[in-house]
């Protein structure tokens, strides 16, 4: 009887802790070991998306206003930084159809070859219903008055009704 018991007691033992620890030592209910928790990574809030500039093949021309996509309405501000020939710039803005809405000149704060900043209120004629439509920012050739830099972007042009 005495040896059930003892058989007893072993089986008992195991099913309660498991086997024990190195040392004869069963870990206590307190002491169960179990993996350690990893700290969950707090995501930090990224910054509020902004339109990037639109840039003319040779770089020449930079576009910072409007950005692509947006709405705009009479007069539309148009600005950014250029290196073209005596600071001199060329703006309009048409339909998607092609007709043009308004036009006019920009002079950048330097000419180039260095580099210089211009902004203007352009006004335009706004269609009757909104459309889709471009804003335009050109250099023109001194040679022969052909376009050599275009920067345009796509804009929502709100109508007159």
């Amino acid at each position: 009887m005495r040896g059930g018991a003892l058989a007893l007691v072993a089986a008992l033992a195991l099913s309660c802790g498991g086997p024990a620890a190195p040392g004869g030592v069963r870990p206590g209910p307190a002491e169960t070991t179990a993996p350690a928790a990893t700290a969950a990574a707090t995501p930090t809030p990224s910054p509020a998306p902004t339109a990037s500039p639109l840039v003319s093949a040779k770089g020449a021309i930079v576009l910072r206003e409007p950005s692509s996509g947006m709405t705009v309405t009479n007069p539309v501000v148009i600005s950014g930084d250029a290196s073209v020939f005596e600071a001199n710039l060329g703006w309009r803005i048409v339909t998607a159809g092609g007709s043009v809405l308004g036009e006019g000149t920009a002079t950048a704060t330097a000419g180039g070859p260095g580099r210089g900043t211009f902004r203007v209120e352009a006004r335009f004629e706004p269609p009757y219903y909104g459309e889709g439509g471009f804003v335009e920012v050109f250099e023109r050739s001194a040679k022969d008055g052909t376009i050599t830099e275009i920067v345009r972007v796509p804009v929502s042009l709100v109508g007159s009704y």
